[in-house]
Parts: C-alpha cells; sequence; structure tokens
C-alpha cells in the first residue's frame, strides 16, 4: 500500500489524498482518489509513520501525547475521517493550533 497525504509535515492530522493498493501475486493495482470527498480520512499518530530521526518526529509524538492524555484518541474507529475528528475536537472543547491542542475560550 501507498497512501499519499496532503500537507504531512505541517497539517497536524492531513487528509487522505490517494491510496493505492497493489496485489503482487496478482499484479492487480487498486487506486482511489479521495480529493473530491467531502469527509476524507485523516491521519492520527504520524510518528509511527516516520523514523526517530525525521525532522518533525518530536512534533508529532508531542501531539499525540496531548491528544492521548485529553482522551481525543479514544476509540479510534470513530475518529478516521475528518469530519468525526472534528465533531470529536467540538465535543472536548479543543482547537489545533499547528501541532498543538488549544482549550477553546467560553464567553459568558
Amino acid at each position: 500500500s501507498y497512501l499519499f497525504y496532503v500537507d504531512f509535515d505541517t497539517d497536524p492530522h492531513p487528509v487522505l489524498q490517494i491510496s493505492l493498493q497493489v496485489d503482487v501475486q496478482n499484479f492487480e493495482v487498486k487506486t482511489r482518489n479521495y480529493n473530491r470527498s467531502s469527509n476524507p480520512p485523516i491521519l492520527h499518530r504520524k510518528e509511527i509513520f516516520v523514523t526517530l530521526d525525521y525532522p518533525h518526529y518530536e512534533k508529532f509524538a508531542q501531539l499525540t501525547c496531548q491528544e492521548q492524555k485529553m482522551g481525543l484518541l479514544d476509540q479510534p474507529s470513530s475518529i478516521g475521517t475528518l469530519k468525526r475528528w472534528l465533531q470529536r475536537l467540538e465535543m472536548h472543547g479543543v482547537t489545533l493550533q499547528g501541532h498543538r491542542v488549544i482549550h477553546q475560550q467560553t464567553c459568558v
């Protein structure tokens, strides 16, 4: 499989643009394009997709740690798409600024 995520380094949870799967036994190639999807899959835990010496590894790992502590990554099957992830952030009253979780301010 080859997965292409838009803005992998800069987007804390990049959307999946293209998925390419190759069956090496049958020489079959399957491609899925999510460019026009209103609710594409997104990526969490980016640090597990790179090596320890990757330039942004620590930043990715710190974001995952923050999200785990806040419970944002609980029930991973329910946050795999953009809309569901945005709902989770709203439910917890947080937003993302770069690779940091920020509590939203509420006015009374």
